[in-house]
């Protein structure tokens, strides 16, 4: 224990004290994770985690517990949770599988969307615009996680849809978001082309044309693809080599 006491050691950031403290030690962990202080495979230990924390460890467990569900952890059974490794070619891998389920199920989506999911969506989109700085970006993934999975609801293909939210538990949205508050420079101009095309994918769905929603869903997967592999350093040329 003293060992991993020791290579976690002033790699987080003291804790504040104007937050819950859960949510403190689960930002403090997950800016480690994006920006490689806590290293792909690394093991988290509860005890040794709160210990350097200065903590308990009840909010080290449910901070773990969260990462875990956002997809930067993995849990082991009966070896404990660790900081997920992702190869260049998973995370590619990953963009083609979203691609070809989540761009199926806005096909199917797009005759059966109610009025009332098209201004739901339309709604979100006029909210993610007011969270365009640095440390507004977990709200503006939570909304475009909503806005992407609730077209997806909507296809009633009841297994395809239990595929598509399975997918997004662990799909590196968080990584790419993490980049762009990281990266402000870059951010803007991420920020607005992912609103021109989700406001793209959403008029193609209420002039209910499904082979266009599907192909600006497949084109802004791609993007969004090309996006990460910059904030990762993953080589383009994997990319294209990779992608349809």
């Amino acid at each position: 224990m003293a060992q991993e006491t020791a290579q976690i050691a002033g790699l987080i950031d003291a804790l504040e004290d104007h937050h819950p403290l859960s949510d403190l030690v689960y930002r403090r962990l997950r800016d480690a994770i994006i920006d490689g202080r806590l290293a792909a495979g690394m093991w988290l230990r509860q005890e040794a985690l709160a210990q350097e924390l200065g903590t308990s460890q009840l909010p080290v467990r449910e901070a773990i517990r969260r990462l875990a569900t956002e997809g930067l952890a993995v849990r082991i059974p009966y070896k404990g949770v660790q900081v997920v490794e992702f190869s260049p070619e998973d995370i590619i891998d990953m963009f083609n599988v979203r691609m070809t389920l989540e761009s199926l199920a806005v096909r199917y989506a797009t005759p059966l969307i109610s009025t009332q999911a098209l201004h739901d969506l339309k709604k979100n989109l006029d909210e993610s615009m007011h969270y365009t700085e640095p440390d507004q970006m977990e709200m503006r993934r939570k909304l475009n996680t909503e806005f992407h999975l609730n077209i997806c609801r909507a296809c009633n293909h009841h297994y395809l849809i239990r595929q598509v939210e399975a997918m997004w538990v662990w799909f590196p949205s968080t990584m790419l978001y993490e980049g762009m508050r990281r990266q402000a420079i870059l951010s803007q101009k991420r920020l607005q082309r992912e609103n021109q095309e989700h406001r793209a994918i959403l008029s193609a769905i209420v002039r209910r044309d499904a082979k266009l929603a599907e192909q600006i869903t497949k084109q802004h997967i791609r993007n969004l693809s090309q996006e990460l592999a910059e904030v990762l350093g993953i080589s383009m040329h994997l990319v294209d080599a990779w992608m349809p």
